[in-house]
């Protein structure tokens, strides 16, 4: 196996480690691969698609969690946490297919 095949397999497991070991592997190939340029930012780029979930979901429970404590009404706070586990949820399967897509795009590039 050539480099350039090494690199372009390292690079599509990146992407699609959001399968099996989501943020992990791109973040340990990230950190070690400082003499590559092109799979250390394509790490880094996967690495943070991967974040983008885990933040809007810790960030929904914060904002939900706030306005629990904040507001008297149960109601308005039951539906806007609905309305951004929604949100989140839409957010999270379109992360899913995109970081798919940008793995299979560069495995089946020439």
């Amino acid at each position: 196996m050539t480099i350039e095949a090494k690199n372009k397999l390292v690079n599509s497991l990146s992407y699609l480690s959001i399968i099996f070991a989501p943020f992990i592997f791109p973040f340990i190939v990230w950190l070690i691969s400082d003499n590559n340029r092109d799979m250390h930012d394509t790490a880094r780029h996967a690495f943070i698609l991967h974040l983008i979930p885990v933040v809007l979901t810790i960030l929904t429970f914060l904002i939900a969690g706030i306005s629990g404590v904040v507001s008297e009404k149960a109601a308005f706070t039951g539906f806007l946490f609905l309305a951004l586990i929604a949100l989140v949820a839409l957010v999270d399967l379109g992360m899913f297919i995109y970081n798919l897509y940008l793995g299979i795009k560069i495995l089946v590039q020439d």
